[in-house]
């Protein structure tokens, strides 16, 4: 059956995660040189890292409700300030610039450029809805969409085939005539599998090896393959 819409996870899928946390990394330690002993740029990350997980933050490692406001609070303590940030300061600074300093999956332009002018197009992330778009807009891909769907604009998360199948509701597309693709095996892959949609797996950023998933990619243009 023919492909009408495609659609995408946000995180690891249409941004790289580890790379947007270095560039965020960066613009932070350049903003509060100043209020910095030493700038330790590595250190920097690490913590970000640490708590971010990719965007799949471990509840353990979560000190705050969001990823951004633990962020601050581990900044806050962890790094050698000469005069620290107020913590509400350090939290708004997450929400902010981080997705402004997101970075692109390689690809991923040219690929939604040339999916515009056959496909709708549309976005499935579980999240915050303003972080969703704020990473969508850092990287100017905001108006390629017919719908951004967030977990929290839902009401329900992946891999739930609910948030799917509205999706494919607010397109107008039947779900057996829609291709999602994600880099999350469950979440992603079984969830659009499971609400009757296509779906391939973007490789690279988990362990997928004990998952029966017969489309694979290992890079976005590749899925020109799937809709040929």
């Amino acid at each position: 059956m023919s492909i009408q819409a495609v659609l995408f996870d946000l995180d690891n899928t249409l941004t790289h995660r580890g790379q947007s946390v270095s560039a965020y990394s960066q613009f932070l330690a350049q903003h509060f040189a100043a209020s910095l002993l030493n700038i330790d740029l590595p250190k920097i990350q690490r913590i970000i890292n640490r708590i971010d997980n990719g965007g799949y933050p471990k509840k353990e490692l979560l000190t705050h409700p969001s990823i951004g406001a633990s962020v601050a609070y581990a900044l806050q303590q962890q790094l050698s300030w000469r005069a620290v940030p107020d913590f509400d300061e350090l939290t708004k600074f997450w929400f902010d610039h981080f997705g402004r300093n997101a970075v692109a999956m390689p690809g991923a332009e040219a690929l939604l450029q040339g999916l515009k002018q056959q496909f709708k197009l549309a976005v499935i992330s579980n999240g915050g809805h303003a972080t969703r778009l704020s990473i969508l807009q850092g990287l100017g891909f905001t108006n390629y969409f017919d719908e951004i769907v967030s977990s929290e604009l839902a009401g329900i998360s992946k891999p739930k085939p609910e948030i799917f199948l509205q999706t494919s509701a607010k397109l107008g597309i039947a779900p057996e005539r829609c291709l999602f693709i994600g880099d999350h095996p469950i979440n992603d892959v079984q969830g659009a599998l499971g609400a009757g949609m296509q779906a391939i797996l973007l490789e690279g950023f988990h362990t997928t090896n004990q998952y029966m998933i017969s489309n694979r990619i290992q890079q976005l243009d590749q899925i020109w393959t799937f809709l040929d």
